[in-house]
């Protein structure tokens, strides 16, 4: 098989349900695939929801349960249980255009190793001003993106794109990639289980990177990204930039070690200055370099900036999540050791 779609869900039967019914009215393509629903653990109605597509939808339709928590382990389970060569990964608030497959094609021609889709915002509720002011801009490539809502625009025209813009919420890898590369990094987990959240895609990504494979932009795999009206508050982004500091605490551990998928070697002088150091030593340095980089991104605020006190609270969010990982750390011998294995596969 071409392709298979896998798509990890957790009591989101009603997005399910509408992402689903999208995969079924994808036009006529000259190959065969399939989706793979990946449960994660829910209680809601999500398997009388798969139960009801598969009755109708005119693709293949699996289903596999995933009871181990965490993003992550869904993603692998569903590369596990795929037939397809090529993986194409989908969050289940997404909504695809009717030639999103196409996005596999890239891969198929040998052109790319990874292929991310536009990812454009289906706002549930009208957007507050200050969420516009999120968008960061690439002029590199004509394009903006919003990290922390996962959006991506780069126009409509195929082109290369960095690694680290392959966002895992729409994105299309050879599955014999993802096997080579040791897998996603832990990603999101339910709250209770958060200290063992890591740096997911961003970790693959960067570990593709440094392999010299290539990462192309294609606008044929549109997806819509619904927004609901929970995540246009800034209680949410506050939740959004605390988990941020968490993923970014994971790195910084990482690349104090120097494993796979840590940042390149540029950004790492500090943790070379750190060898030899207890691992007290290096959490309390890695603590005061992240406190420096909030202090010089709210410094860098203009004086007229109207969202200023919305980016200090996103702000003083992640340096909370930041400190959280890094307390946890020093104080658990075991989350450390999961902390600094070298794949999750």
């Amino acid at each position: 098989m071409h392709l298979s779609v896998i798509i990890p869900t957790r009591n989101r039967a009603p997005s399910l349900d509408i992402l689903l019914e999208s995969l079924g009215n994808q036009r006529s393509v000259p190959f065969d695939w399939e989706v793979v629903v990946v449960d994660n653990g829910s209680t809601d109605t999500t398997a009388e929801v798969v139960q009801r597509q598969q009755a109708t939808l005119p693709i293949t339709l699996r289903s596999v349960y995933e009871p181990e928590p965490g993003l992550h382990q869904g993603r692998h389970r569903g590369a596990r249980e795929a037939w397809g060569d090529i993986l194409a990964y989908l969050d289940d608030d997404t909504i695809v255009v009717r030639d999103w497959v196409r996005g596999s094609e890239l891969i198929a021609q040998g052109r790319a190793d990874a292929v991310v889709g536009r990812i454009l915002p289906f706002w549930g509720a009208r957007p507050p001003d200050w969420v516009g002011s999120l968008w960061h801009g690439l002029p590199q490539v004509l394009g903006r993106c919003m990290g922390y809502l996962s959006l991506l625009d780069l126009g409509t025209e195929v082109q290369p794109v960095e690694p680290g813009y392959v966002y895992g919420c729409n994105c299309f890898i050879r599955k014999a990639t993802l096997e080579q590369l040791g897998g996603f990094h832990p990603d999101g987990m339910p709250r209770e289980l958060l200290r063992f959240r890591g740096d997911g895609e961003t970790g693959l990504m960067r570990k593709f990177k440094q392999r010299g494979l290539r990462s192309f932009y294609d606008p044929r795999a549109t997806v819509l990204h619904v927004i609901d009206a929970h995540r246009l508050t800034v209680s949410y982004m506050e939740q959004r930039a605390y988990n941020q500091g968490i993923s970014n605490s994971f790195t910084a551990l990482r690349a104090a070690h120097e494993l796979p998928g840590s940042p390149a070697p540029s950004h790492r002088s500090l943790y070379h200055r750190l060898r030899g150091k207890t691992p007290v030593e290096v959490g309390q340095a890695i603590v005061r370099r992240g406190r420096g980089l909030l202090k010089r991104l709210v410094g860098n605020l203009a004086p007229n900036d109207p969202y200023a006190d919305i980016r200090i609270r996103i702000a003083a969010a992640y340096r909370q999540g930041y400190d959280f990982h890094q307390r946890e750390v020093q104080n658990d011998p075991d989350l450390l050791a999961y902390v600094l294995r070298e794949n999750y596969l």
